[in-house]
């Protein structure tokens, strides 16, 4: 069973910001899947810039090496991204990834693959006293799931990248004791696709902009700390008539970035 980054994607008229790293093969298909989109690609080969397949596609290129050099460009440039092999590849894994985070936006999101140390034949090979990965980065699920918690993504998805069609060689170091959830022990690759927030989280953020929820939340942590309680309850108001904010979409963020929502809420009822 073979899957690629595109499985995660959809594809449609909307003209967001990609960055592509050391992902070429991607290019291609990134473009028929958004026509109007704007694509940044970063590799260290002059060579795969100037093949004649990609001059068409409007792709704005960069050469350096994403491993030795910060990306060069500013933060929250970007609102998808695709870097298939950094994980696997990068001399310091948690910095390239922190890199890469900050150059997305709030709800950006990330889609990148690792070589899955779990899987029965790197085992079988570890019993035998071979290892013959060398430059390469392998990695077991709750690891990777560790380091994009660390450098601020916050709804991880998996999806096997190259698994087996028969699971049964799997299933024998699964009855010696190792957990086998979602097949990873017949799984060589798997295929991630990391959001900077939940799903709960990027609907709100993107029905206002970053000041007016910046503004919104203060007024609500002054109510929710009882700092001068019913002026900011009237500041409240003023602020959600000014900037047509919904009674739902105030209840949600409430339930978002309150310690105590019930609290709010019974502040609110008395209004």
């Amino acid at each position: 069973m073979r899957h690629t980054l595109m499985d995660f994607i959809v594809g449609g008229p909307e003209a967001g910001r990609w960055l592509v790293v050391e992902s070429a093969q991607y290019l291609t298909p990134l473009r028929n899947a958004y026509p109007q989109a704007k694509i940044t690609a970063v590799t260290r080969f002059e060579e795969i810039a100037a093949l004649g397949e990609f001059q068409e596609l409007g792709v704005d290129w960069h050469i350096l090496d994403y491993r030795q050099e910060a990306l060069p460009f500013a933060e929250e440039s970007f609102d998808y991204a695709i870097a298939e092999s950094c994980l696997e590849e990068a001399f310091q894994p948690y910095e390239t990834m922190m890199d890469i985070s900050r150059k997305l936006t709030d709800v950006g999101t990330l889609y990148t693959s690792y070589g899955n140390i779990r899987y029965h034949g790197v085992l079988a090979q570890l019993r035998e006293g071979i290892f013959p990965v060398r430059q390469q980065h392998l990695y077991a699920k709750s690891e990777v799931v560790r380091l994009l918690d660390d450098t601020l993504y916050k709804e991880i998805d998996f999806l096997p990248g190259q698994q087996d069609e028969d699971f049964s060689a799997g299933e024998m170091w699964e009855a010696q004791g190792f957990d086998n959830f979602s097949h990873d022990l017949s799984t060589s690759c798997w295929l991630v696709e990391a959001k900077r927030s939940t799903a709960a989280v990027a609907n709100l953020k993107s029905l206002y902009d970053k000041e007016t929820r910046k503004q919104l939340a203060r007024i609500i942590h002054r109510i929710e700390y009882d700092v001068e309680r019913e002026k900011n309850l009237a500041e409240l108001q003023r602020f959600c008539e000014a900037k047509m904010i919904f009674a739902d979409y105030l209840a949600d963020f409430i339930r978002e970035i309150c310690v105590h929502p019930l609290k709010l809420t019974e502040y609110l009822k008395q209004t």
